[in-house]
């Protein structure tokens, strides 16, 4: 019985019978940044390792204004409103 069984794995491995595993995606390399200093603070923070898409996206979230600082048209920012002729 075991002589038949390992004919028959013998046939399907030489046939290709048996799919190869397929490759896993290579993992993304991590990029760490560290002991960064916050504006008028002494503390610095921990480092920390992202893929670059993440980094791509968190220095854009950072570099984006917030709703507050963005002037909208008709908000008043602050100017005396021009005078209609």
């Amino acid at each position: 019985m075991t002589r038949m069984a390992l004919a028959a794995l013998a046939a399907a491995l030489s046939s290709g019978a048996l799919a190869e595993r397929p490759a896993s995606p290579p993992e993304e390399r991590l990029i760490c940044r560290g002991g960064e200093r916050q504006l008028s603070s002494r503390i610095r923070t921990a480092r920390r390792c992202r893929t670059a898409e993440q980094w791509r996206l968190e220095d854009e979230a950072a570099n984006r204004l917030p709703p507050s600082l963005q002037v909208t048209q008709g908000q008043n920012d602050g100017r005396a409103p021009a005078q209609p002729h």
